[in-house]
C-alpha cells in the first residue's frame, strides 16, 4: 500500500498502467488536496488486475477486477 499526502505526486506515476492519459489517476496529480491511498502498490511492486475509477479522489473505491 502506498499512501501520499495532500499535494504529494505518485512515484509510480509515470510508469503505471493505473494512470493513462484516458484516465488520470488522482494520485499523479500535485493539485490534490487530500491524503491518497494506493492499494495498486504492494512491496514496491505495481499489481497490474483491476482498474482505479479515475473518479477515485481518496484511493479507497473499490478496484474494479478484470
Amino acid at each position: 500500500m502506498l499512501i501520499l499526502e495532500k499535494g504529494e505526486v505518485c512515484p509510480y506515476a509515470g510508469i503505471c498502467p493505473h494512470n493513462d492519459v484516458y484516465a488520470l489517476c488522482y494520485g499523479a496529480r500535485a493539485d490534490r488536496n487530500n491524503k491518497f491511498t494506493c492499494d495498486l502498490v504492494v512491496d514496491g511492486k505495481i499489481v497490474k488486475e483491476g482498474t482505479r475509477l479515475s473518479q477515485d479522489q481518496t484511493g479507497k473505491m473499490k478496484v474494479i477486477m478484470e
